[in-house]
């Protein structure tokens, strides 16, 4: 399937669309959750995540003496290991949901077989995103994907990168992706935190909270959700990295302390 037929389903959709004039398009209405927008926007402002420019475009390498450096070493390289996942010779569409400023969806539009679709409800970030990533098959879009404005079984690989912890309901989430994949794709779900058991969930809440009243943004709380790992599996998915080559590199803090979670 040639690449400009594959992109007319987005012509097809931003037709019907507003389109910003900084290369977003709307596929629901800006501000649909204002709050959780804002919360969120000012948590990373307080943690120095929202970055400049120069060094979004050169994400995921960043400075050595940055705060969150070693984070970006470990997302590095799970985007390496993410690369060589799919056949790098095979057309995909590819979602990447919760994308933030796009960097890894436009890491992944790098390689000219794959059109990307940079999906979020953080307009600031995506605007950015899409003013420093110019590449025909790289599109930004915000949309809030349980409203069912994404095109059906149109995607080969979905990934969700360090966001499954923003959706409170993961039944509802996957029935929703499950009905946007095409007959043999895949989700992803890499460096999220997940829990073995209640009690460690039970923990994991009460640090969310204390962290998020320490930043000094306490209500982002409600918006942080804790999943077990029990409960993706039961969907569905594979832990790939449940293997004792990946054990021991994340023991020595080579890689993510994450499952990377798999579903066919």
């Amino acid at each position: 399937m040639g690449f400009k037929k594959r992109t007319c389903v987005l012509c097809r959709v931003e037709n019907k669309q507003r389109i910003n004039f900084s290369g977003i398009t709307f596929l629901t209405p800006f501000g649909s959750d204002p709050a959780k927008e804002s919360l969120y926007l000012e948590v990373r402002r307080r943690e120095g995540r929202v970055h400049s420019d120069e060094i979004v475009k050169k994400l995921p390498e960043i400075s050595a003496d940055h705060p969150n450096a070693a984070e970006w070493k470990f997302r590095k390289r799970t985007l390496d290991r993410l690369k060589k996942h799919p056949p790098t010779g095979t057309p995909l569409r590819i979602l990447d949901l919760g994308c933030g400023n796009g960097w890894m969806a436009n890491r992944l539009a790098e390689n000219p077989l794959w059109e990307v679709w940079a999906v979020d409800l953080n307009r600031e970030e995506l605007e950015q995103g899409a003013r420093l990533f110019g590449r025909e098959q790289l599109k930004f879009i915000y949309a809030d994907v349980l409203q069912d404005v994404l095109p059906e079984k149109h995607f080969d690989v979905i990934v969700l990168a360090a966001s499954i912890q923003y959706f409170p309901d993961l039944h509802e989430l996957f029935e929703k992706l499950r009905k946007l994949l095409n007959s043999d794709g895949e989700i992803h779900i890499i460096d999220a935190p997940v829990y073995k058991n209640e009690v460690e969930r039970t923990a994991a809440k009460q640090r969310t909270l204390h962290y998020y009243t320490k930043v000094g943004v306490p209500e982002m709380a409600d918006y942080y959700h804790h999943h077990l790992l029990a409960e993706i599996k039961d969907l569905g998915a594979k832990n790939l990295n449940d293997n004792l080559i990946v054990r021991f590199l994340q023991q020595i803090k080579w890689l993510a302390p994450f499952p990377w979670l798999y579903f066919r």
